[in-house]
């Protein structure tokens, strides 16, 4: 999801959540069917994936954000410290737009961050 969507549409989420994830590693064991999904999308498994790592032209967070792109029963959206994202969701939260039930502004830098919400119906 583009920022400039998610700050006009994100009246049509509810159950938002912050997931933060510290490596490739733990975002898998948060979620054992993103390892279903990674096998499917990338055709090795997630326990192939130190061994093949040059095999996928990906970083982490591209990885991290097509994985969750084909995850049909949530939305998503991904930052990390002070990229757009991040600004964005910053400026939703000071001007009171948004309360993520944490500072958004109180992220670390060596991690990656995921809003997790669900389509009110």
């Amino acid at each position: 999801m583009l920022v400039s969507e998610f700050s006009e549409t994100c009246q049509l989420y509810a159950g938002f959540q912050i997931w933060e994830i510290e490596n490739i590693n733990a975002f898998f064991d948060g979620n054992l069917v993103l390892a279903t999904i990674f096998k499917d999308h990338y055709n090795i498994s997630v326990d192939e994936l130190e061994e093949k790592r040059s095999e996928i032209e990906e970083t982490d967070l591209q990885i991290i954000t097509q994985l969750l792109r084909l995850v049909d029963d949530k939305s998503f959206f991904v930052f990390t410290l002070h990229d757009e994202n991040h600004l964005e969701l910053v400026k939703m939260q000071q001007l009171k737009v948004m309360n993520f039930g944490i500072d958004i502004n109180d992220v670390k830098g060596d991690r990656v961050y995921v809003v997790i919400m669900d389509k009110k119906k």
